[in-house]
């Protein structure tokens, strides 16, 4: 028997959907490593990237990257539609664009996300981008 609805999913999807994207803007990997589950996979620009820990994930992201060499001010959801649910996976369809501090669009794109619920959190888990990679071993 389930333990939730499909609506309580949806409401879970789009809470850790939310707080990924608040930890990202926030430029603090640490933080925004409390949005996943690990290991984290990544499937963008051709390539599979995982990262088993959180350390080695706020290691190789540090987001303010994007703002030294791309005038990168914020993130935001521009779509977001979930597409499967279950108790321990919800799957979640998006489209996302970056902003300059001047709110110009820099880029928009689509991904699908797998959000997954591990002793007890929900957390993104893999995400699968048409975003590419930004550089090597980040996950923007």
């Amino acid at each position: 028997m389930a333990q939730y609805t499909r609506e309580e999913l949806e409401t879970i999807g789009m809470k850790v959907l939310t707080d990924f994207l608040v930890t990202f803007n926030t430029c603090d990997p640490m933080k925004w490593t409390s949005t996943l589950n690990f290991p984290h996979v990544r499937l963008a620009g051709g390539k599979v990237q995982v990262w088993k820990t959180p350390e080695e994930y706020a290691r190789d992201n540090a987001v303010d990257v994007l703002r030294e060499r791309c005038n990168w001010a914020h993130t935001e959801w521009d779509d977001r539609k979930l597409i499967q649910a279950a108790d321990d996976k919800i799957h979640i369809a998006v489209s996302v664009s970056r902003y300059t501090p001047e709110e110009k669009k820099i880029v928009s794109f689509d991904s699908f996300y797998i959000i997954t619920n591990v002793d007890g959190h929900w957390g993104v888990q893999c995400r699968s981008s048409y975003a590419g990679i930004f550089d090597a071993n980040t996950a923007y």
